[in-house]
């Protein structure tokens, strides 16, 4: 009797630990759900940059009704980024915790909150405000999407659908550009932002039907797991993970990035219109073309890196030397804007840099989950991009500055080669610094 008692309690562990049996329609349905997912968040990213980039696709005639001088605007640009890193961590600090479909729900209901009030004519006070309100809305949205998408893919599987959500603020900017131009010239630059609050209020609606968070897990190595560094991997303290040299050289890249981001959602149509004299049409056209080479280089580098992966090839260089690379010859196009070029030359060098540039968003959260254990992944990957986004609050009011004491193109493509010489220190800087594998050794208690 003891016998059986002892081998039916030895089943019910057994049983007890076996993953759950999946019917062969739950088998069937989940490639093309996790794609589903893709597609929502891609739409999730491409709403959250035209929220970004509406501002500086109205700069003109907002400050002209308004009345608000260059520092005024950049100020109200830098607003945006006040609560942005704030919200970013103290929501990253939660995101394990909750359930992720209500919280990508709240965020883009309150950026749909954030616009409504700017659909009719208002003060500087609730400008600021409003602008205060969507950056802490949007703060934590990138980071958490990606956490989404990689709770559906391994971390080989990820260079994809990484790409595809982060191509969805392209799409953002590429849509914006006319899209929000053109409703801004046919009614009023007011329209623009009750536009962009009805589709955030619909995407949240979208999301609410078709959204779910996956189960794929970081995979330790076997011989770690046995030797018991898995829990020690979880428990780790935030603070260990952010002094990890591979999470020093992300922050460092995307940090200066994320000023290309800010500076450009609000200065560069601007310079295409002050700066180089293109008239509004085609300013918005060329700032939604410029954005547009960020599609074939991002595609063609992820192409790379997997393939790369695909033949063995360590990530230290398939993702981190390469990022630096790309880091490198971004900074070299925004230093030859000094020299003497026509417009659309100018126009050319900048899409370059800024669509290598804004590659870091794509290798940058990739390499963090690749060495973060997943139960800190989503708190490792909000905070990370909470702290280089305070960049934002830097970039537009220094532009801003500078432009009003040179006051021309000058002026805008000075501050375009201080990014420059930037991004080529941070990409010098990763090839040193980024070295997933090590990390990972870090983060599991194996010797680094």
């Amino acid at each position: 009797m003891p016998t059986i008692l002892s081998s039916t309690k030895r089943c019910t562990a057994l049983a007890a630990d076996a993953p759950p049996l999946q019917s062969a329609h739950s088998r069937e349905a989940a490639p093309s759900r996790r794609w589903v997912i893709v597609a929502s968040l891609f739409l999730f990213m491409l709403i959250n940059f035209a929220d970004k980039a509406v501002l500086g696709l109205v700069a003109i005639p907002m400050m002209h009704d308004m009345q608000l001088t260059h520092g005024q605007f950049g100020f109200v640009g830098s607003a945006f980024f006040l609560l942005f890193s704030l919200s970013g961590i103290a929501i990253g600090l939660i995101a394990d915790r909750v359930n992720m479909k209500w919280l990508l729900a709240a965020l883009a209901l309150t950026w749909a909150v954030a616009q409504l009030p700017l659909a009719w004519p208002t003060s500087f006070a609730v400008l600021l405000l409003c602008r205060v309100l969507l950056g802490a809305g949007e703060g934590p949205a990138s980071s958490l999407a990606l956490h989404v998408v990689y709770s559906w893919f391994d971390d080989r599987e990820r260079s994809l659908p990484t790409v595809i959500v982060q191509q969805g603020a392209t799409a953002g900017v590429i849509i914006a550009g006319p899209a929000l131009t053109y409703i801004s010239q046919r009614w009023h630059w007011h329209a623009t932002f009750l536009t962009l609050g009805a589709v955030g209020i619909g995407w949240t609606i979208l999301w609410l039907c078709l959204g779910k968070t996956g189960n794929r897990q970081h995979n330790a190595s076997p011989a770690l797991a046995v030797a018991g560094a898995v829990p020690r991997a979880a428990s780790l303290r935030l603070r260990h993970m952010l002094s990890d040299r591979t999470v020093i050289g992300v922050m460092l890249q995307c940090f200066v990035a994320y000023a290309v981001i800010a500076i450009g959602f609000t200065w560069v149509p601007a310079y295409f219109r002050l700066g180089l004299g293109f008239a509004a049409t085609q300013a918005g056209w060329l700032f939604a073309l410029q954005v547009a080479a960020q599609i074939p280089i991002g595609i063609a580098l992820a192409m790379v890196s997997h393939r790369m992966l695909k033949r063995g090839v360590s990530s230290k260089a398939a993702r981190g030397k390469l990022i630096s690379a790309v880091c490198v010859v971004s900074g070299l196009a925004y230093c030859a804007l000094l020299f003497g070029a026509p417009p659309l030359v100018k126009v050319a060098l900048m899409g370059l840099a800024s669509a290598l540039a804004l590659q870091t968003f794509t290798f940058g959260p990739m390499l963090v989950a690749e060495v973060a254990p997943v139960a800190r992944r989503g708190a490792l990957l909000a905070i990370t991009n909470s702290i280089f986004t305070t960049a934002g609050l830097i970039g537009p009011v220094a532009m801003g500055k500078l432009l009003g004491a040179a006051g021309d193109a000058r002026g805008y493509e000075i501050g375009f080669a201080v990014t420059g010489v930037l991004l080529l220190i941070v990409g010098t800087t990763g090839f040193t610094l980024i070295d997933p594998q090590r990390s990972k050794r870090r983060m599991e208690g194996a010797p680094a």
